[in-house]
């Protein structure tokens, strides 16, 4: 509320007036969309309920690869240059990511998680083709190809409840 100003933008006798929001645009309506926790009253509870689950299994296995990595590093990976100390931070920033993940549920979280997931089985892939910093594994040393079936299932996962998150977004530009 403001005083001295009409609607029309003429003066009034001071008395206070309400001001208009400003019409939200397209990227404000991200921003809130990427920050606002649970799903947009038009969103079908099945739909709610299912990016939930989703969500939550998408956190469970962000652990489960971030325990897969402590114990590789723990039980060797450690001493390896270079690719040691990328096992220990994704299993810290795993350890820490995941709970924020279950708890925070905002569609920017759960994206977060999905390109956490990505970047892990793409350096794993890489890994085993063409090399990745300085290492070339195969798919065939241990706990390889599990770490990888996790980290494509939580991205799946992750990137399907922010997509049902973000839904709204979309029936909103039409």
């Amino acid at each position: 509320m403001t005083a001295g100003v009409t609607v029309s933008g003429e003066p009034s006798s001071g008395e206070p007036v309400a001001r208009q929001p400003a019409p939200v645009g397209v990227r404000n309506r991200l921003v809130q969309a990427l920050l606002r926790r649970g799903f947009d009253s038009g969103t079908p509870r099945w739909a709610a309920g299912l990016a939930t689950a989703a969500a939550l299994a998408g956190s469970a296995l962000i652990i489960t690869t971030a325990a897969i990595h402590l114990h590789l590093w723990l039980t060797g990976y450690r001493h390896v240059p270079r690719l040691g100390p990328l096992f220990l931070a994704q299993a810290i920033s795993g350890f820490l990511l995941s709970p924020i993940i279950a708890l925070g549920r905002r569609a920017l979280l759960l994206l977060v998680g999905a390109g956490f997931m990505a970047s892990s089985a793409a350096g794993l892939i890489l890994s085993a083709t063409v090399g990745f910093v300085g290492i070339h594994d195969g798919l065939d040393v241990p706990w390889a190809t599990p770490a990888l079936a996790v980290e494509l299932a939580g991205f799946l996962l992750l990137s399907a409840a922010s997509a049902i998150s973000l839904a709204h977004l979309l029936r909103s530009a039409d």
